[in-house]
């Protein structure tokens, strides 16, 4: 029998495979299993009671837990109080999810921008190409190089 953290972590990976672009680009940026790590010696969790937050985490980042469950599932997996529970989600809020958020916007905005000027340049080569004006968009083409003689004329 395979052992269960194997068959979860395959869940978790096909959830992500699931996600959009922009989100994974998005949760990726952020470093929040080094986040993860840093509550040690801030709050003084044992290794067990981070790699049980580093699982939800991760669960409810690829769509498997529900933002309602999270705090539930940290209270029962770390075995922390519910008040520590309410300070852990306001950190990992502040320190995780916000940052995975705000990435999110920019890179949903970068795209829209990118899709804009992409659009403006098609209509720009179409106005120009119903003028006679062909855009040359092939960079491996360079101008010809002039000879001698045409250097010293000029």
């Amino acid at each position: 029998m395979q052992d269960p953290v194997d068959l979860l972590q395959i869940k978790i990976d096909q959830a992500k495979a699931k996600l959009p672009e922009e989100t994974l680009s998005a949760i990726s940026a952020i470093e929040w299993q080094a986040v993860i790590i840093g509550l040690r010696e801030k709050k003084g969790y044992s290794f067990e009671q981070l790699g049980d937050l580093e699982i939800e985490t991760e669960l409810l980042l690829c769509g498997l837990l529900s933002p309602t469950d999270y705090p539930k599932e940290l209270e029962r997996r770390m075995h922390i109080s519910k008040a520590q529970v309410d300070e852990l989600v306001n950190e990992m809020n502040d320190l995780v999810f916000k940052k995975i958020r705000e990435e999110l916007i920019k890179n949903t905005e970068r795209k829209k921008i990118f899709a804009k000027k992409s659009t403006e340049e098609k209509i720009d080569a179409q106005v120009l190409s119903a003028h006679g004006i062909e855009i040359i968009t092939n960079p491996d083409l360079t101008l010809p190089e002039l000879k001698a003689e045409e250097k010293k004329a000029e």
